[in-house]
């Protein structure tokens, strides 16, 4: 046992100490993170701009009445001109803009009629943001309108026709509206969650692949036979080769949990079901780094197929984009790939609540991914041994 955790050991020494690889490992997983907490950061919130170039009570009024509460889900972000708010919903820092004419509360309160300014891009989240503000628009407008007409029949200022219009629609009886969860879990996942699920997959397998580098690079200076002229079996340094790598991948998630939940929030759910997901997805990936490591000829053509072969795989499997963007039938053919189940038990626990007992099938099909690639490298590299090839 003392022989296979020390070739162990050397492995997840000899990887630690590339400086280039811990990059890859350390830094890149984290700053991927930050990237797609930012872009998933808007689940459920509308990022609105404003441009008050009036700056009067009912432009203020308008602005207030976007988002009535600090518990609606709307952000409003104040811009000092019409330009900047347009370069601000181009980039996307908001999802749309609403500028705010000079004159607006004088032609209002004069008779006349005021204008408003709409600022979006061509996107689907544009749209449905863009109904947000035409209420708010329309809201100031049915009063506005009620005041006048109250001011034409009384003979009452409009200052005081408006409060009584305030008044009344703040006494009118509305529409009850009732709502129903249909998911257990109805706490909002934050867009750091969604990234850092997706990025402890992608990562735990791409970083066993890249290691498999190592493997070819023990094969090649001969560190493998002069192993085996040791009373060492081809058993051990098998088992020692493949402990490596899956040391490595486990470093690699617990690495992104742990930073993840430290320095974002990151909120992943049952604490045994992902320790489980973290721990099967490890042996799916050192299995797989094993399998890149006795196939490839050199270091060169590993360190070519592992990336690429981990990017793909992610890709189709749903950890670079969201795997809600694809069509059903590619969401069924992503399944041909571990990564797709490890990703269906993480959205188990995040959108639903669920437990280990919750996700006991996507478990036994990563163990049955990981069975076949163990066992497929394992006995190819102890033939490699055994017959003096490497």
């Amino acid at each position: 046992m003392s022989r296979i955790l020390a070739i162990a050991r050397a492995n997840a020494i000899r990887t630690l100490r590339d400086r280039l690889g811990l990059f890859f490992i350390v830094v890149l997983p984290i700053v991927l993170i930050v990237v797609l907490g930012i872009t998933y950061g808007g689940q459920g919130v509308i990022k609105v701009g404003v441009a008050d170039l009036d700056h009067s009570a009912l432009s203020k009024e308008l602005v207030a009445a976007i988002a009535p509460s600090d518990e609606s889900r709307i952000a409003v972000r104040s811009f000092d001109s019409a330009a900047d708010l347009e370069d601000a919903v181009a980039r996307g820092f908001v999802g749309f803009g609403l500028t705010i004419q000079p004159g607006f509360d004088t032609a209002l309160r004069s008779g006349g009629s005021a204008d408003v300014a709409y600022v979006a891009s061509p996107t689907a989240a544009a749209t449905a943001t863009r109904a947000t503000v035409e209420r708010a628009v329309a809201g100031l407008d049915e009063l506005v309108r009620a005041a006048r007409f109250s001011s034409a029949r009384t003979g009452a200022s409009f200052e005081d026709a408006l409060a009584t219009a305030r008044s009344s629609r703040a006494a009118a009886a509305g529409v009850t509206v009732a709502m129903a969860s249909v998911a257990e879990n109805e706490t909002q996942p934050s867009g750091f969650s969604i990234g850092a699920q997706s990025q402890v997959i992608l990562f735990m397998f791409l970083t066993s692949l890249t290691g498999a580098t190592e493997l070819i690079v023990t094969r090649q200076l001969g560190i493998s036979r002069r192993m085996f002229s040791t009373p060492t079996s081809a058993t051990q340094i098998v088992l020692g080769e493949g402990i490596g790598r899956l040391l490595l991948a486990l470093f690699e998630g617990a690495f992104i949990v742990v930073a993840s939940a430290v320095f974002f929030g990151v909120d992943w759910g049952d604490p045994a079901a992902a320790t489980a997901i973290i721990i099967v997805f490890a042996f799916v990936s050192a299995g797989a780094a094993l399998l890149i490591g006795v196939l490839a000829r050199n270091a060169s053509q590993a360190g070519a197929l592992g990336p690429a072969v981990g990017m793909i795989l992610g890709l189709v499997g749903g950890t670079m984009v969201p795997p809600e963007v694809f069509p059903e039938i590619m969401r069924t053919l992503g399944h041909v790939t571990p990564h797709a189940w490890a990703m269906d038990a993480f959205r188990a626990l995040l959108f639903q609540g669920a437990g280990l007992l919750d996700i006991i099938p996507e478990l036994a099909v990563l163990v049955a991914f990981a069975a076949v690639l163990l066992a497929v490298s394992g006995l190819r590299f102890r033939r490699l041994i055994a017959t003096g090839a490497i």
